[in-house]
C-alpha cells in the first residue's frame, strides 16, 4: 500500500511539474486573470514538491533531504558520484529536462 502511494504521489507531482513548466513558459504573455487563478496550484506543486522530498525521496534514495526541493536532490546526486547517481541522471534525462529548455535539472 505505502509503494502504491508512492507512485500515485511521484505521478501527480510529475504532472504537476508539467503544467507548473507550461506556465512557466508563457508566464510573461499570460494575462493578469490565468495568472491569478495558476497561482494556487503553482503554490500546491511547491509544497508538495517539498514533501514529496521529505518524505517519499528519503526513502527512495535512503538518504534524509540537505535541501528543500527534488530537482536539487537529485541534481546533487547527479554531482557527486554513488549508487544514486544513475537513478537521479535517468530521473533528469527522461521526466524533467526534455520539458525544460536548456534541461530543468543543473
Amino acid at each position: 500500500m505505502v509503494i502504491a502511494k508512492a507512485i500515485v504521489w511521484s505521478y501527480t507531482l510529475w504532472f504537476s511539474f508539467l503544467a507548473v513548466m507550461a506556465l512557466r513558459m508563457t508566464w510573461t504573455r499570460l494575462p493578469l486573470t490565468v495568472k491569478v487563478i495558476a497561482a494556487p496550484g503553482v503554490v500546491a506543486m511547491v509544497l508538495l514538491d517539498v514533501l514529496f522530498n521529505i518524505a517519499v525521496a528519503s526513502f527512495i534514495f535512503l538518504d534524509p533531504p540537505r535541501q528543500w526541493f527534488f530537482t536539487q536532490r537529485i541534481s546533487q546526486y547527479k554531482t557527486y558520484p554513488t549508487w544514486r547517481t544513475p537513478i537521479a541522471t535517468w530521473i533528469c534525462a527522461n521526466l524533467l529536462d526534455p520539458f525544460e529548455r536548456g534541461g530543468h535539472c543543473k
